[in-house]
């Protein structure tokens, strides 16, 4: 497993397979584990080369301190499985809610100076159904070598959305979210998005 760095929340986004229903309950035990989602993922076509063998379905685990969930990965992982995780290293904000229904994930091909990190937040925070924002860093938790390295892994921005709708217009939401942003010079481009399908946890 490649080295990665503890940090005190984010998503791992393990692929839906057969090793999955053991680590579903091992993560349903866990005190570090905010929320256990199934999802369907939508992958940016430029993106999918560097998730390989990337699935249309995904556990996704919030978490609050990863040391111990990588302990029960590294037991159950299938050794191609697409599995990574995003870090949160700056929260944007966050707003009350009750539910999350969508994830959507970017990045930026640049770094984002302080300035720009607050256009970005007011922008999203004045969007309803936007209920978090989190810059973080990406990694990958393959048991065998990458065939390419994703050159943007330290710019992501992550969206919680909480859609009243389908999942089709969370999505429509989310890009036109995206494009609210581009019109300030900030072009935030696709990476994956999980449209939730039902809370395990």
């Amino acid at each position: 497993m490649n080295d990665i760095s503890i940090a005190s929340c984010g998503y791992i986004c393990y692929p839906r397979d057969n090793n999955a229903q053991n680590l579903i309950e091992y993560w349903k035990n866990s005190e570090v584990v905010k929320d256990l989602y199934f999802a369907t993922a939508t992958f940016a076509f430029e993106s999918k080369p560097y998730f390989p063998n990337n699935s249309n379905h995904y556990i996704l685990v919030k978490y609050a301190g990863l040391d111990n969930i990588v302990e029960g990965i590294s037991k159950y992982q299938r050794p191609n499985s697409s599995l990574f995780l995003v870090n949160n290293e700056t929260e944007l904000f966050e707003k009350y809610h009750e539910k999350v229904s969508y994830v959507s994930m970017y990045y930026t091909r640049y770094d984002q100076d302080n300035h720009e990190l607050r256009d970005i937040a007011g922008i999203l925070a004045r969007r309803d159904m936007v209920v978090s924002a989190n810059l973080g860093n990406l990694k990958f938790m393959n048991n065998k070598k990458l065939p390419f390295i994703f050159p943007h892994a330290d710019n992501i921005i992550i969206l919680e959305v909480d859609g009243k709708k389908s999942h089709q217009s969370d999505q429509n939401y989310c890009e036109r979210t995206r494009k609210d942003v581009a019109r300030k010079g900030i072009p935030l481009i696709n990476l994956v998005s999980f449209s939730i399908l039902e809370k395990l946890r």
